[in-house]
C-alpha cells in the first residue's frame, strides 16, 4: 500500500506531459490561423478580379460616347478606332444608332483592355426636341451652345460587360445623352 502511495506522489515527468499538451493546443492555434489567412487571401483575390471586371466595363461606359458621337459626325461606323464591329453588315452600328434599323440585343462593340475582353451594346431610346435658345439655357450653361435656336437630344441606354482575371465579369449600364443644335456643337 505504501509502494502505491509512493507512486501517486512521483511527480517526474509531469512537466514534460504539461509541455506536450500546450505545444499541441498550439499547434492546433497555429493551423487554424493559417486557414483563415489563406481564405482571407482568396478573397482578396477574388475581389481583385472583380474590381478589374468593374473598371474594364466602366471603361466601356465611357468610351462609348466618343464612339457614338465619330459615328454620327462621319455618317459611317468610324474606322481606325480600335473598336471591332459584332455586327458584320456595312455600317449596322451607325444604321442603328440613327435609329434606321430596329434595336437588337446583340452587342454592337468590343474592344480589348490590358489583355480582357469589354463588350458594348447601344440602343437608341428616344430624341426629345430642346425648346428656346441660350439666353434661355443661361447663355449654354445646360449643354445646348447659344443662339436663338433650340436643339434636340437623343438618349442612348448604354450597356458594358467587362472581363476580368479568372472568369471574372461585370455590367454596367448607364444612359448618354447626345445633345446637339442647328449648326453642329
Amino acid at each position: 500500500m505504501n509502494k502505491i502511495r509512493a507512486l501517486c506522489r512521483n511527480e517526474n515527468g509531469s512537466v514534460l506531459i504539461v509541455a506536450l499538451l500546450v505545444l499541441v493546443i498550439l499547434t492546433i492555434i497555429g493551423i487554424g490561423a493559417n486557414d483563415t489567412t489563406t481564405t482571407d487571401i482568396r478573397i482578396a483575390a477574388n475581389e481583385k478580379f472583380h474590381k478589374v471586371a468593374f473598371y474594364n466595363a466602366d471603361a466601356g461606359v465611357y468610351a462609348t460616347p466618343k464612339l457614338i458621337s465619330s459615328a454620327l459626325d462621319q455618317g459611317a461606323n468610324p474606322s481606325g478606332t480600335g473598336f471591332t464591329y459584332l455586327d458584320s453588315s456595312a455600317d449596322a452600328f451607325y444604321r442603328e444608332l440613327m435609329g434606321y434599323d430596329a434595336y437588337d440585343t446583340d452587342r454592337d462593340v468590343s474592344f480589348t483592355l490590358d489583355g480582357h475582353n469589354v463588350e458594348l451594346d447601344v440602343e437608341r431610346d428616344r430624341t426629345e426636341t430642346l425648346a428656346g435658345g441660350g439666353a434661355e439655357f443661361a447663355a449654354g450653361a445646360e449643354g445646348i451652345g447659344s443662339g436663338s435656336a433650340g436643339g434636340f437630344a437623343i438618349y442612348y441606354d448604354l450597356d458594358s460587360f467587362g472581363d476580368g482575371p479568372n472568369g471574372a465579369s461585370s455590367n454596367v449600364g448607364a444612359t448618354y445623352r447626345k445633345v446637339d443644335v442647328p449648326g453642329g456643337l
